[in-house]
């Protein structure tokens, strides 16, 4: 799966969480903007997990590193390829 779709699908999943992310730069930490929480954020990543049907392995990532929506479709397209 490409990034782009990666993306669509991650936006989708955002729209479907009622959570806007349509004026932050795509390289902004969701984090340290406030657009989550951690537990929202955790929630996202069940969802996308779910929605692609890939395994994301928590105990071997660092979650900081993929705090934005850059860095989280980079790491689900390593995950999907």
């Amino acid at each position: 799966m490409d990034s782009r779709n990666i993306k669509e699908i991650i936006f989708k999943i955002f729209a479907e969480n009622n959570i806007n992310i349509d004026n932050i730069n795509e390289d902004d930490s969701l984090i340290a903007k406030g657009i989550l929480d951690s537990m929202t954020f955790v929630n996202i990543l069940l969802a996308i997990e779910e929605e692609l049907n890939i395994e994301i392995d928590f105990e071997n990532i660092d979650i900081n590193s993929i705090v934005t929506i850059n860095s989280l479709c980079d790491a689900v397209s390593k995950i999907t390829n």
